[in-house]
């Protein structure tokens, strides 16, 4: 099931990958903004992402058409060209190893340019999330999708809203970092738990060891976080931020309310 939002030029727009290419665009100019701040170069930045959505679109869509064709994908490549759907998680892999072969070959500090993306990368999942269609198990909760058929707990927006809290955290103490690869470590320790919490809304829940290796990716992730930023004390050089300002994080969880509210009104009027 698949919502379309509007139609441009008599053509359909779906919600899932307007949403993901809204995320690619506020996420790519947080980055590069994060990237010049760095020293790393906006530019620098720019290109990895253009190249990154090349590798993950071309991948995907290869994937996706293999399944159908398998070899004869090889003898009538333009099947590729007829159609826009993804094999997603091959894509994310492929993609996955590009990102490792261009830190080992091109990137001067792999874990301060990790740092510059991330942010971004916890907003473009919050976004296409925000999108996405593929709702939870069945509930009989209020707030569920009701389908006619089945009431379904909305995933998606239970997703979106745990990822902005990541990427709000991020963004929120990016400045205040004490060594290279704090931000890389905290998301992928928070998107494990984060992963973990929501595995009880799919319908896949206790078929698989997911919940045990997302629990222990936490700890794992989680622990090197701790370990490395107690053993890092915060230097003259590093920008410091007031902790203990507790009008600073009022204000600051009212905006996630705040985005939260929006974020509901915006996803049940999709279903609507």
């Amino acid at each position: 099931m698949e919502n379309v939002m509007f139609f441009f030029a008599n053509l359909p727009v779906y919600s899932y990958g307007f949403m993901l290419g809204l995320g690619l665009l506020i996420g790519s100019f947080l980055a590069q903004r994060e990237g010049k701040r760095k020293g790393i170069g906006s530019e620098v930045v720019f290109q990895f992402i253009v190249k990154l959505a090349v590798v993950f679109v071309v991948s995907g869509r290869f994937a996706q058409v293999f399944q159908v064709y398998g070899f004869r994908t090889l003898i009538y490549p333009w099947t590729l060209l007829a159609g826009v759907q993804l094999d997603e998680y091959k894509g994310i892999i492929v993609a996955g190893l590009y990102t490792v072969y261009y830190l080992i070959r091109h990137a001067e500090n792999p874990p301060s340019f990790l740092d510059a993306l991330v942010p971004s990368v916890a907003l473009m999942q919050s976004l296409a999330y925000l999108g996405s269609s593929i709702l939870g198990s069945e509930t009989s909760s209020i707030w569920g999708v009701d389908l006619g058929e089945f009431v379904l707990h909305p995933l998606p927006l239970y997703s979106a809203f745990a990822y902005y809290v990541i990427f709000s955290l991020l963004w929120r103490l990016r400045r205040n970092l004490r060594y290279d690869g704090q931000l890389f470590l905290g998301y992928l320790a928070l998107s494990a738990l984060a992963q973990r919490l929501l595995m009880p809304f799919r319908e896949v829940f206790g078929e698989s060891t997911n919940p045990w290796l997302y629990t222990i990716a936490f700890l794992l992730f989680g622990s090197a976080w701790l370990y490395l930023h107690l053993q890092s004390p915060l230097t003259d050089s590093r920008r410091r931020l007031n902790l203990c300002d507790w009008r600073s994080w009022l204000v600051y969880v009212a905006s996630i309310l705040g985005v939260g509210l929006i974020m509901v009104r915006f996803f049940y009027w999709r279903f609507s």
